[in-house]
């Protein structure tokens, strides 16, 4: 079931060929939503108090190691690392746009579709409104709430899968050994292990590595089949937190700027690579609304929060003897 009353003002903006932002705020936890449209086509969504976490995506999706981090680093503004290095590594070559574009459309299904989940939102229109960032080729209303229901039946059965009828995203997983043979190659997932100490919730893992929870659930589940970790706890999930983990969140929590982070989470140090060595990153309030629009390559926005890049590097284990 999608919230009637946002739908029905982005189908309106649809059959104008509106442009401009479509306003969203839950009633109960006063979270507030961004969903620009431009001539009609839905290409970004911004959530107050959540930015996609893009440095670190790219660094599990294996597109940027420490190497190419430090070659890099001289050009990445610290106030805007993850609006500029979709720019910077599509024009070194590393990615394309395409392949940006998909991690964009990735946030932007999630952040949607956790809108679109809430029961009660305050919805008003502000033309000509426009953004830069996390954006996509416009596509329409229908076939974007389409594949957010799509997404949301897999997540239910990769998270009933991993949790039954728990909070999937509340999960703490215990490695029990490699992931070598279960990877097959692929880096998210082994970004995804690595990231997994038995400490540290799907959610954590996901805000760690710049996931969606779709993205989460579904590796920790492939995880757990291979058999390769086991469920360690199943907490209760949050019921307020400083910042949102992940973009599935929006509406469930109460999002409150200045309290103490209940929720903070250790990110491995480049050198050390264990929980104990790293250094407690705090969520961060992300500023609304700024920019011009463009179609795949996030521009520099300034006023963004700060971020420490040299704690972003998720090391890889040595290699067997």
């Amino acid at each position: 079931m999608v919230n009637r009353q946002l739908t029905d003002a982005l189908v309106s903006a649809a059959d104008r060929n509106w442009t401009g932002a479509v306003l969203a705020r839950d009633k109960k936890t006063g979270s507030e939503a961004s969903v620009y449209v431009y001539e009609g086509g839905i290409y970004s969504v911004e959530i107050d108090d959540y930015e996609p976490s893009f440095v670190s995506r790219l660094i599990a999706a294996g597109h940027i190691d420490a190497a190419r981090l430090a070659s890099v680093r001289p050009s990445l503004d610290r106030d805007s690392a993850d609006l500029m290095v979709g720019r910077i590594v599509v024009d070194c070559g590393w990615i394309s746009v395409d392949r940006l574009a998909d991690y964009h459309r990735e946030y932007l299904l999630a952040a949607l579709g956790g809108v679109l989940d809430s029961r009660s939102l305050r919805v008003r229109e502000s033309k000509n409104e426009v953004t830069s960032r996390w954006c996509i080729l416009p596509a329409r209303i229908e076939d974007l709430v389409a594949e957010t229901e799509i997404r949301k039946i897999q997540l239910a059965r990769a998270s009933s899968a991993l949790a039954g009828e728990g909070h999937a995203g509340s999960c703490v997983l215990r490695p029990l050994g490699s992931a070598a043979a279960v990877s097959n190659g692929s880096p998210e997932l082994d970004a995804f292990m690595r990231a997994t100490d038995g400490v540290r919730s799907v959610d954590e893992v996901a805000a760690m590595c710049g996931f969606t929870r779709a993205e989460a659930v579904f590796h920790a589940s492939v995880l757990t089949t291979a058999g390769v970790v086991v469920l360690a706890a199943m907490p209760e999930p949050p019921k307020e937190v400083r910042a949102l983990r992940v973009p599935e969140e929006f509406g469930r929590l109460t999002v409150r700027p200045g309290l103490p982070d209940p929720v903070a989470y250790r990110l491995p140090s480049p050198t050390l690579g264990s929980a104990e060595a790293g250094e407690v990153v705090p969520p961060r309030r992300t500023p609304r609304r700024s920019g011009a629009w463009a179609e795949t390559v996030p521009l520099v926005r300034p006023n963004a929060p700060r971020r420490d890049l040299t704690t972003e590097v998720i090391p890889k284990p040595p290699a067997p003897d």
